[in-house]
């Protein structure tokens, strides 16, 4: 909204309504913005997760996979309770967090 709602209830015209949205224009800048900002990464790399083996060292490299491990639970425990519902919330599953957007 461009403009503060209105304090009077029921005294709203078509006009107003109008003046209070945004001009086409802008309006379709925040849609494509949004709409770029909501696609899934092209090469997409769960949190936790790397390309290289970054961690070269043992207790280094038993961390991470305690890490995952925990990751792999907490995404299992999500999958289990959402399938129990109508509608599942998935978005923050770690299997679905990118690991980074640097990366």
């Amino acid at each position: 909204m461009l403009r503060p709602p209105p304090q009077v209830k029921g005294a709203v015209t078509e006009d107003d309504i109008m003046s209070f949205l945004p001009d086409v224009n802008t309006t379709c800048r925040v849609l494509m913005a949004l709409n770029g900002l909501s696609q899934p990464a092209i090469n997409f790399i769960p949190l936790c997760h790397y390309k290289e083996a970054i961690f070269r060292d043992d207790a280094h490299r038993r961390l991470l996979e305690e890490v995952q491990a925990q990751l792999k639970a907490i995404s299992d425990a999500i999958a289990e309770r959402n399938s129990q519902l109508e509608l599942p919330y998935l978005y923050l599953s770690p299997e679905r967090i990118e690991n980074s957007v640097a990366i």
